[in-house]
């Protein structure tokens, strides 16, 4: 009898300083950099139903949300205001959009090259090509790749504007 399991997409991999991060637990942290505010479970699933079905995919239910949030308040990634008169939670970040993204980037970077995401960013912004570190010339010709894809799109948009 064959078992199919259901497997979780992270950003990152986690590590002492970065806890993993799922998709959702990254919509989400989005969706509350986005509001500037804390946010109830209410309002979290009603801006996360309405974005994801614009974006066709798949909804998630409000338990789903409900569950994710107490999760991310447990590994210290949103903290919880209750409010007076009723008593709902309200939601929001411990930390800045910025410090996630490099934390994420700079913990993904040490575990897979051994490097700090500083080193290869620094790399890439001189034109440089490491010859130390398996794999480390790959990456940064990789990276210098997307970097021109990227920017190309970025100036196709801007002069279409």
């Amino acid at each position: 009898m064959e078992t199919t399991e259901k497997r979780r997409k992270y950003i990152g991999v986690g590590g002492d300083d970065v806890p993993s991060l799922g998709v959702l637990e990254g919509d989400i942290l989005r969706l509350l950099w986005d509001a500037g505010e804390p946010q109830s479970s209410v309002q979290v699933y009603e801006a996360m139903h309405f974005s994801r079905r614009a974006e066709k995919r798949e909804m998630q239910s409000p338990s789903t949300i409900a569950v994710t949030l107490s999760r991310m308040v447990e590994k210290g990634l949103l903290t919880v205001e209750r409010r007076p008169r009723g008593g709902k939670g309200y939601y929001g970040p411990t930390k800045t959009r910025a410090e996630v993204v490099a934390g994420v980037m700079d913990d993904v970077s040490r575990r897979l090259t051994g490097q700090k995401v500083g080193f290869l960013l620094s790399q890439l912004q001189a034109g440089a090509v490491p010859t130390e570190g398996a794999g480390m010339a790959e990456l940064v010709t990789e990276l210098k790749k997307r970097q021109a894809t990227d920017n190309a799109y970025v100036s196709f948009v801007i002069e279409k504007y």
